[in-house]
């Protein structure tokens, strides 16, 4: 491209650039005449004012028209286009700083708001006019002097410093015009340079598409993984819990049924520690979802500190609890648990020898009932935090080493805190560390409380009611022969009659027979276990309908809305035989 021609281009992107931005911008200046008139009604009178609002108006319109026209218009000569954008800046100015005269009429405090949105108005044409000096400087100037102009009337030593600064700004503003001007040129002459440069981009566009394709697949590879791996994982998890749920119903000496509780702790352990490696995957990718219902935390938390007897006996930790009894908070009990099993875990591991954690759980009154709170605080007696740290202890893979403190952390995998602060996010819970060193740490939660009991027509989680499976008949539909086999065991336990399917065919030929139905998720031969809910009810002739029990490995959220709208309680595994019972006893009872 020849320097003409070249130059009559870079005209040309001037005029579109000030050509764009005047049609762009009706509600803006719409949006500010108002503000202006609204300021002056009652002082100046109203054919002024309205007569100023029509002129304001009139002339962007006409302007934003006009620049359009000649945008599109290469007919015409661009310098000859470029001197009739002046004169459309010179209207348009007149007309937005003739609102300076409505000054003489108002107090100070009004002349001072009027000020600041004229001023405005004026610098707001840096970004729009800026491409095209002399525009912006016909445009500006008709704002800012005549501004100035009316304080220096006004007279005092108020007036004069205003003009004053009014008239620097307009020399900053000008400035910053000339600067912008020359950025737009020099963009402009790099356009050429990025054109040529355009053929070698695209190939490494299409480079970075292919990595970004085999990314994704990796993505979904390893989300395939991660689920797949929960499920078969859990298998056996869930297999040795129902197992140890039946032991508990055998007659046994003391010391053995020592040994069975001992078990059931390590179980929650390693169910705490496999939770650990997939949580914060799943949490990343979003397919957690809370599911706020009604809590009785001093439930929660007497479980939760049970299982960390064994480990808090082991490295000579006291553990304490002080809890109102029938406390109850309103969040996902399966989240919040693992919250504070991860905090509770970390405070067992930073304690010495001799020291104690300690659970406290404390109302917060409130003058508005809905906004009553419960707070949580999980206290160790550990070496403590540096304040600089307490953000960072939060992060993944930070273990802080606590030089001289004489204490012995256990091995872990510095994922735990990590967690607590992904779970309090996805349930909008705030978490708040207090800690310096030689202080031991204390981590604070703060819940919702959960309205009492029938105020609002909801009734309570139900833990404490009693419930039974004693004659009732239960069908089993699970693929896997050791998991089918606990289920048998712990129902059995509990006084079921039980009977047992490996597939759906199996099951429907004895789906007239049962009380209720626990079935997985996912079943053998790509068998959904929502498919087969559906047929076994389409199957089962008597009424009401069948109760069915779900139990999964699976958190995602679509499963989590498949069962909603299939109305199947969702039991997430591994899953005790308490909770199971429960479960079948709730589904039985609201056939």
């Amino acid at each position: 491209m020849s320097m003409p021609a070249a130059l009559d281009e870079l005209d040309e992107r001037r005029l579109q650039v000030v050509a764009e931005q005047a049609v762009g911008l009706r509600w803006q200046i719409l949006l500010t005449a108002v503000v202006v008139a609204a300021i002056v009604w009652r002082d100046v009178p109203t054919p002024w004012v309205l007569g100023w609002f029509a002129a304001v108006i009139a002339s962007r319109e006409w302007r934003a028209a006009a620049l359009a026209r000649m945008a599109a218009d290469r007919a015409r000569p661009i310098a000859a286009r470029l001197r009739a954008t002046v004169h459309w800046n010179v209207l348009i100015g007149a007309c937005n700083g003739s609102a300076a005269l409505f000054m003489a009429r108002l107090d100070p405090t009004l002349d001072a708001v009027l000020t600041m949105i004229l001023v405005s108005w004026g610098a707001g044409a840096v970004s729009t006019s800026a491409t095209v000096m002399p525009a912006f400087l016909a445009y500006a100037g008709l704002l800012f002097v005549p501004t100035a102009a009316m304080w220096l009337v006004a007279g005092g030593w108020l007036g004069g410093g205003v003009a004053a600064l009014v008239l620097m700004f307009f020399g900053v503003q000008t400035r910053f015009a000339r600067r912008n001007l020359q950025t737009f040129e020099e963009s402009f002459g790099i356009r050429a340079e990025n054109q040529a440069l355009a053929t070698s981009l695209e190939f490494e566009r299409a480079q970075l598409a292919i990595a970004r394709d085999q990314a994704v697949r990796a993505n979904n590879d390893k989300s395939r993984f991660l689920a797949g791996a929960s499920h078969d994982l859990r298998q056996p998890l869930q297999a040795m819990a129902l197992n140890v749920g039946a032991l508990r119903h055998v007659a046994m000496a003391p010391d053995a049924r020592a040994i069975v509780e001992v078990v059931d702790s390590s179980l929650e352990q390693l169910r705490a520690m496999l939770d650990a490696l997939l949580d914060v995957s799943k949490l990343d990718a979003g397919v957690v979802v809370a599911q706020p219902q009604r809590v009785q935390i001093d439930r929660l938390l007497t479980a939760v500190m049970a299982s960390f007897g064994a480990a808090a006996a082991a490295r000579r930790v006291a553990l304490h609890t002080d809890c109102p009894p029938g406390l109850a908070v309103r969040t996902d009990p399966d989240l919040l648990r693992r919250m504070l099993a991860n905090l509770v875990d970390n405070a067992i591991k930073f304690s010495p020898a001799g020291g104690q954690v300690e659970v406290r759980v404390r109302t917060q009154d409130a003058s508005d009932a809905s906004d009553a709170g419960v707070e949580l605080t999980v206290q160790d007696s550990g070496p403590g935090i540096a304040p600089e740290n307490h953000r960072l202890v939060f992060e993944d893979l930070v273990q802080l080493q606590a030089s001289g403190s004489g204490t012995t952390p256990a091995a872990g995998h510095g994922l735990g805190l990590g967690i607590v602060r992904r779970m309090a996010e996805l349930l909008g819970v705030p978490v708040e560390l207090e800690s310096r060193l030689g202080a031991g740490a204390c981590f604070r939660l703060r819940l919702p409380r959960a309205a009492p009991v029938g105020a609002d027509g909801c009734e309570g989680d139900g833990a404490d009611a009693p419930w039974s499976l004693a004659g009732r008949c239960v069908l089993v539909l699970e693929d896997d022969p050791m998991v089918r086999g606990a289920y048998l065991n712990a129902l059995g336990a509990m006084g079921c009659r039980v009977l047992s399917a490996a597939a759906l065919d199996e099951a429907l030929a004895q789906v007239d027979e049962p009380d209720a139905v626990v079935l997985d998720c996912r079943l053998g031969g790509g068998v959904s276990g929502f498919d087969a809910a559906g047929r076994l009810r389409a199957r089962r002739s008597a009424q009401p309908a069948l109760p069915i029990v779900m139990v999964t490995a699976d958190t995602d959220p679509a499963v989590v809305e498949a069962a909603r709208r299939q109305a199947l309680p969702l039991l997430r595994k591994p899953v005790d035989d308490q909770t199971l019972g429960r479960a079948l006893a709730a589904a039985i009872e609201h056939s």
